[in-house]
């Protein structure tokens, strides 16, 4: 008795640790999946945010250049090339086109790199200078236009250079940008309060004035200038990285710290925490009551087990007879058949005796002999009928005449039907060729179907099994009267376990099974409302090649 108390309390630990389990498992597995969905989400949508935005200043940045260089081309449009070289008229056009920290100064050189005239706050400076060794001065001849990197050059201080060249590249007009005019336009491109955002050239060298945390990229970030189409987002030790190139020479970047822009996925996360941890608590309490609840009743149980030990040996003896059944068909049959053979050596006997001479009752014993063959060959049926039935699936394909199988399969149900007060009418085409499938497997369906018709038709009900020719199928239908099949429950007549039926007489495996039969078989099977009320269930069995046709393809 101790032992059973210590094996209970170690069952009662075990079903409350696997009940708590059980239940704190799927909800850490749905919590998880929920942060990371969310997680997700939020970087899904701070790099779309990202990408808009780098998009934005990128045609920002380019509209400015644009002009720039369009100001300049329209200038050499408008005016011949001697005008450029006349101070006043540089002086004049400088001031109209020149916006404060912006355009420094504005210069004309001609193709041998010598100033030809000069405005600005660097005329001292740059006055002796020769350009024909600057990179941007021989960019613009070649090119015709081009924007220059941020540099310091002669005048000391980082800018960057637009400068454009007329038709007959007689002279180059330059102008001179303050770089810091990049903050204001990137300004409302940081994301984030440790966010930053600027811009590099293909060297890795920052063309901004300066950004928030650094005045060089780190390797890392070096490892992100390569040439792509469109925006490219990247996101790598805590931080998400929008690079999108501007003309093909300058790399925007837009560097954005995770942690400053997941304030709505930390509170999810902290939420989320607390749900399972206050549901781990709900569980780890619900366990021990079940662990608690179900050790009692399994102690309950085994002071009851010793009830039911005689209900099992009951069980095993009706085990036993079923078994035995086939054994006693086949007893029976043999004397049977010995009796069989005395009646016709009877009926000889008989024959040869004389009317009215040896035996005055010689009628009487001879339909005496009739009445015991009659009901010998009664007995012989039944036992092979129940040795046929009991015999089990061999899975072996042989030649079956559907008709003798359907009019054997109704002769199992004639007493079931007749106590139901129910008629089973055959309506069999004669003309059928023998099928090639395996019979007891195809008997075993009709039997279902058949049986689940008797139970849909009220007394008096009436049952048709119809057996025809379907162009290279033969067709077997089960029709009855019954009330039919409601739209509903016809949907799920073929799932496992689904059954109208009181409890206790049907499984719902009955159709499931036999729909696998059929599939299993090569064919089909299908349920239909009957016209005037009833339901009609239809079984389609293909021939085999060369099944059922003689030589001269004439069914045999």
């Amino acid at each position: 008795m101790a032992d059973k108390q210590l094996y209970y309390k170690k069952l009662s630990k075990i079903l409350g640790a696997g009940f708590f389990l059980c239940g704190i498992i799927p909800v850490v597995i749905i919590a998880s999946a929920s942060l990371y969905n969310a997680r997700q989400l939020a970087i899904k949508n701070l790099e779309m945010t990202a990408a808009q935005v780098v998009q934005h200043r990128q045609d920002v940045i380019k509209s400015f250049l644009d002009h720039q260089i369009n100001t300049l081309n329209t200038l050499l449009k408008l005016y011949p090339p001697e005008f450029f070289q006349d101070q006043n008229n540089l002086n004049r056009l400088f001031l109209a086109i020149s916006t404060p920290d912006e355009v420094i100064d504005m210069q004309v050189v001609d193709t041998n790199g010598k100033q030809l005239a000069y405005v600005g706050a660097y005329q001292a400076i740059v006055a002796d200078k020769t350009w024909s060794d600057q990179t941007w001065f021989s960019q613009a001849l070649a090119q015709g236009a081009y924007v220059s990197d941020v540099f310091s050059g002669y005048r000391n201080i980082p800018h960057f250079v637009v400068a454009v060249t007329d038709p007959l590249k007689q002279f180059v007009l330059r102008t001179t940008i303050n770089y810091q005019v990049f903050n204001s336009l990137l300004h409302s491109a940081k994301i984030g309060s440790h966010g930053d955002v600027f811009i590099v050239n293909a060297r890795g060298e920052i063309q901004t004035s300066e950004t928030q945390y650094q005045k060089m990229l780190s390797a890392e970030e070096k490892r992100l200038i390569r040439r792509q189409a469109g925006t490219e987002l990247t996101q790598t030790g805590g931080k998400l990285y929008a690079t999108i190139w501007i003309n093909g020479n300058w790399l925007l970047m837009d560097r954005i710290e995770l942690s400053d822009v997941m304030g709505a996925y930390d509170e999810h996360l902290t939420r989320t925490l607390w749900v399972v941890f206050l549901t781990a608590i709900v569980f780890l309490a619900v366990g021990v009551f079940l662990s608690r609840f179900i050790v009692a009743h399994i102690a309950k149980a085994d002071r009851e087990a010793a009830a039911f030990d005689q209900q099992m040996a009951h069980i095993e003896k009706m085990a036993n007879i079923g078994r035995l059944a086939a054994g006693v068909a086949h007893e029976i049959n043999n004397p049977l058949q010995m009796i069989l053979a005395q009646v016709g050596w009877l009926e000889e006997l008989l024959s040869e005796e004389k009317s009215g001479e040896a035996l005055k009752n010689l009628d009487e014993y001879q339909g005496t002999v009739k009445k015991i063959r009659y009901h010998v060959d009664r007995a012989a049926a039944i036992t092979q009928r129940l040795l046929g039935f009991s015999r089990k699936i061999s899975g072996e394909q042989a030649e079956v005449r559907v008709n003798d199988l359907v009019r054997e399969t109704v002769s199992f149900l004639e007493k079931e039907a007749k106590n139901n007060n129910a008629t089973v009418n055959l309506h069999l085409a004669e003309d059928l060729p023998p099928l090639i499938t395996e019979g007891n497997r195809l008997q075993q369906v009709i039997l279902n179907l058949i049986d689940n018709a008797l139970d849909a038709v009220d007394q008096g009900g009436q049952i048709d099994v119809v057996t025809e020719r379907a162009g290279d199928a033969i067709a077997i239908r089960v029709e009855d009267n019954g009330p039919g099949i409601p739209p509903k429950v016809m949907r799920h007549i073929w799932d496992p376990f689904f059954t109208t039926k009181a409890q206790g007489k049907g499984t719902g495996l009955g159709l499931s099974i036999s729909q696998d039969i059929i599939r299993n078989l090569g064919g089909e099977i299908d349920v239909t409302e009957r016209r005037g009320g009833g339901t009609v269930f239809t079984i389609t069995l293909r021939l085999k090649d060369g099944a059922g046709h003689g030589r001269h393809g004439r069914p045999c």
